[in-house]
């Protein structure tokens, strides 16, 4: 009976050094797991993906832009890098709404405007309007807003259509909004909502503040998607 206890013990030896789990109860101690990354680490990493595109659909609606206000109401195009832009957007100035075909490339800007005939070139400050094409440039472009932003935190997550985007929410100072859009309250706070893909695609932008001036609070939201597509962009 000896011998045949000490040849049990040896085979329960055996089977144990065999699995993955010893039997001194050590295959119950968790395995390291890769940490998760912080919200501004997403934000980098969303950052160089849009940076890195060779192309970008842009979509932008906006919220409570005051009567009477010039700007931009809404607008949907391609960027591209090196940063250029094709699309129409709906500007309002002089209290008159109309659809404006932009072409952006080169350094240069040509406009189809509403009630005026023919492409013209044209100097978007003149207007109080940015230059598209500055929204895709990695430094003073829309994703340099990321790189400024104040405290960002992961504040939960939102489905967008067939997506389920993580929100990352913080503050950016006036000035770097008015900077990239010409218009707002250099002195004023804007809050700045991103929406990121599990991949970390940046897919949306919503930004809230004093566009129109110190007191006044409107939301311009910006879509991205289609990245890389095939896209051709040339001055008219």
């Amino acid at each position: 009976m000896r011998i045949l206890g000490r040849l049990a013990a040896a085979a329960l030896a055996a089977v144990c050094l065999m699995t993955t789990a010893s039997c001194s109860g050590s295959g119950d101690m968790p395995s390291p797991t890769q940490s998760t990354p912080s919200a501004a680490q997403r934000l980098t990493a969303a950052k160089a993906k849009v940076d890195a595109a060779t192309s970008v659909h842009l979509g932008l609606a906006s919220k409570d832009v005051p009567e009477g206000s010039n700007g931009i109401i809404s607008a949907d195009g391609w960027g591209k890098h090196p940063p250029a832009f094709k699309g129409t957007f709906k500007v309002r100035l002089g209290g008159i709404e109309g659809d404006a075909e932009i072409t952006s490339v080169d350094g240069a800007v040509y406009a189809k405007l509403p009630f005026v005939p023919g492409t013209q070139k044209i100097d978007p400050a003149s207007l109080g309007l940015p230059d598209p094409a500055t929204l895709f440039s990695p430094d003073a472009g829309l994703t340099s807003l990321m790189a400024k932003t104040v405290d960002p935190k992961v504040s939960g997550q939102v489905r967008a259509g067939s997506e389920v985007l993580t929100m990352i929410t913080g503050t950016i100072p006036g000035a770097a909004v008015v900077d990239l859009f010409k218009i707002g309250d250099r002195n004023g706070t804007f809050t700045v909502a991103y929406g990121l893909t599990d991949a970390n695609e940046l897919r949306q932008v919503t930004l809230t503040g004093p566009f129109f001036g110190a007191g006044t609070s409107s939301t311009y939201v910006l879509t991205l998607d289609q990245y890389g597509q095939p896209v051709t962009i040339t001055a008219p």
